[in-house]
């Protein structure tokens, strides 16, 4: 059955949302820390660069060219003669045939790893702020959770505390209602402290220690959208073809470079003697270097072992990708099927909390008996609030790797 099949099924039985603020939300979060990033502006300043590079090397001379000059006087010497000669010259380097060509492309490659960097950089600072948010929300359920059950055996310390004062309830049974209401507290004040440490790497990312409203989200969000996992489309796998390409137009550059740069030139000489028959002379200098394989050999194996390790690398990056969406893919359909059991035994061990409640004040049920079916209440309501941000943290991820943004 194909991907958009599986999700436009889920979403039909997905829990409905609040409104799209709160996608919003985590929107601008994500686009908060994006601005932040400063290793965006890096791969701005890399892609800006490589352009600059490309179109240097469609210039007319691969380097500068070079004036000389020269001056020569026998008087220096003491000489009786009068001999002088004035000498200057001018030589442009010329380009090797397709050393230009060769060079702008292995520019124009490395603005394509400049640009496939960024979107790399972006998947991860969006993943890392989903991650942080999911872990954000998940100590605020906690919470939540552990102050309601906390309220409720605030409720029952009261009473058993009288009722210990006159004498109608042991000892025993009031300190294990004690004992349970501090191990409460004891937890609440460890996940309020986990919660302001996932607040401090929000607001290092994205400036502000605000959490986004992750459970606002609702599989509605998913409906009309090309869901469909493609690895060829995912920024990773871009990046590895990208450097697999500039390492073969480096290759390419290496080849067509087999010697520096040819020079090419004009010669002007103007020399001064009593009755010479001549005074002024042109000419043209050629500059041919010569191949050595001691120069060449070493820089084309240079670059014949960075095109094997981007070849290397651009395979294990599609195989990584394949993993992970395969695993994506298959949390995305778990996650709501165990959202679903965790919620139904929730109800149960609600509803059998309440009515050991009941029974224990009316002294059917002694009361460790409750404070037993209490706790896995708690444990179940704990189960529940998970699945759902695992849930919500799994759809999103499935967004983000389509280049979705929610």
């Amino acid at each position: 059955m194909p991907l958009s099949i599986y999700y436009l099924s889920f979403s039909l039985l997905l829990l409905s949302g609040l409104s799209q603020a709160g996608a919003e939300t985590l929107h601008d979060a994500i686009h908060l820390a994006w601005q932040a990033d400063p290793r965006l502006s890096s791969f701005h300043a890399d892609a800006f660069a490589a352009r600059k590079e490309a179109k240097a090397a469609r210039a007319w001379f691969p380097d500068s060219p070079t004036i000389t000059g020269e001056y020569l006087d026998d008087h220096f010497i003491g000489s009786k003669v009068g001999y002088t000669t004035y000498q200057g010259g001018i030589n442009f380097p010329l380009w090797l045939p397709g050393q230009s060509r060769a060079i702008a492309n292995e520019a124009l490659g490395n603005q394509e790893v400049a640009d496939a960097n960024t979107q790399v950089e972006k998947l991860v600072t969006a993943v890392r702020i989903v991650t942080l948010t999911s872990e954000a929300t998940l100590q605020q359920e906690t919470i939540r959770n552990l102050r309601h059950a906390d309220s409720l055996l605030g409720n029952i310390a009261h009473v058993t505390e009288v009722a210990y004062q006159n004498g109608e309830l042991s000892g025993s049974d009031n300190e294990a209602i004690v004992a349970e209401k501090e191990t409460l507290e004891g937890r609440i004040s460890d996940a309020v402290q986990s919660l302001d440490g996932i607040k401090a790497d929000l607001e290092a990312l994205t400036g502000h220690e605000d959490i986004p409203d992750l459970l606002s989200l609702s599989g509605h969000i998913l409906d009309g959208r090309n869901m469909a996992l493609n690895v060829e489309r995912d920024p990773r796998v871009r990046l590895a073809e990208a450097i697999r390409s500039v390492s073969k137009s480096s290759y390419e550059v290496a080849r067509h470079s087999k010697i520096p740069n040819p020079r090419l030139g004009v010669m002007v000489s103007r020399q001064e003697q009593y009755q010479s028959p001549w005074d002024t002379q042109v000419g043209v200098q050629i500059q041919i270097p010569l191949p050595s394989a001691a120069r060449n050999t070493p820089m084309e194996m240079k670059a014949v072992r960075a095109m094997a390790a981007a070849d290397r690398d651009a395979i294990l990056a599609r195989r990584k990708v394949q993993t992970e969406y395969r695993q994506v893919h298959t949390r995305f359909r778990s996650s709501l099927t165990i959202l679903q059991h965790s919620e139904a035994t929730n109800v149960a061990l609600q509803k059998r909390a309440n009515d050991l409640e009941n029974a224990w004040k009316v002294g059917e049920v002694p009361v460790i008996e409750y404070l037993r079916a209490r706790r896995s209440a708690l444990e179940a309501q704990q189960r529940a609030s998970q699945a759902n941000v695992v849930w919500h943290t799994a759809m999103i991820r499935m967004m983000l790797l389509t280049g979705e943004t929610p």
